[in-house]
């Protein structure tokens, strides 16, 4: 495939030389979507908190990056100025937490570090990116959870931070419009680091992935294409719109 190209009535940007900032890029997700997008000749900027590892993914993807505490409003402000010459044509926010409590046992802490990491933190980037995604026309990725439309038990804390995650899809893609296309991506379980204490006996896995309709659970790259596909061009005329990627978790009773 050659290079990735975004293109709209007005504008064309060659993505070989404008950037799509990755926030979490040395996540499960983060990092297969930049190495997918640099198989494009994609330009990224990898933001996260770990030097070593973005340092590494940046070399085997040509990127740049920026070490960043995202719950420092100056800090994310920082790991976006180091490109202040660089346009930027898409921002995929790929932070997430698995908080599973009893209600009875979930502090109110649990709540608001849960609303600060996946809604407060998604807000920060989209704040300081938004002039130069206004100007490029360009798109913005969120990621949710199966678990906000489905209701499960033991998931009060993340899914009411993610269902704050869906709100703020919505509402940004209406004030945002036409200039800057916002979407959601919600999965259900995937392989991460957050899911390895789940997902890593294997008996358990295999019960899991029987509980949705395709029979496995997911991977990293069913979410980086998918967010790849709402980076594009190829998705010009879908905004607003919270997506499942879930094996058929979310309507399909097995």
């Amino acid at each position: 495939m050659g290079p990735f190209y975004f293109y709209n009535k007005e504008l064309e940007y060659n993505f070989m030389s404008d950037k799509i900032v990755i926030v979490g890029a040395t996540g499960y997700t983060g990092s297969t979507l930049a190495l997918s997008l640099s198989k494009d000749e994609v330009s990224c900027h990898l933001v996260g908190r770990d030097h070593a590892k973005l340092q590494d993914l940046a070399s085997k993807t040509n990127s740049s990056f920026a070490v960043c505490n995202i719950e420092d409003d100056q800090s994310v402000k920082d790991s976006l100025d180091t490109i202040s010459n660089d346009k930027i044509v898409g921002l995929a926010y790929c932070i997430g937490s698995i908080v599973l409590k009893p209600f009875s046992m979930a502090k109110e802490d649990d709540y608001i570090n849960a609303y600060k990491l996946n809604v407060i933190g998604a807000v920060r980037f989209i704040k300081h990116a938004y002039k130069k995604l206004a100007e490029s026309n360009g798109s913005v990725v969120l990621f949710s959870t199966v678990a906000v439309d489905r209701g499960f038990t033991l998931h009060s804390v993340i899914s009411s931070a993610k269902g704050a995650i869906q709100g703020l899809t919505t509402s940004l893609a209406a004030e945002f419009a036409p200039k800057v296309r916002v979407n959601c991506i919600a999965p259900s379980i995937t392989e991460s680091k957050m899911a390895n204490s789940i997902l890593g006996n294997e008996k358990l896995k295999d019960q899991i992935a029987l509980k949705h309709a395709l029979k496995r659970t997911g991977k990293p790259e069913d979410l980086a294409e998918t967010a790849k596909f709402l980076l594009s061009s190829n998705s010009s005329w879908i905004t607003g719109q919270t997506i499942h990627v879930d094996g058929g978790k979310i309507n399909i009773e097995t």
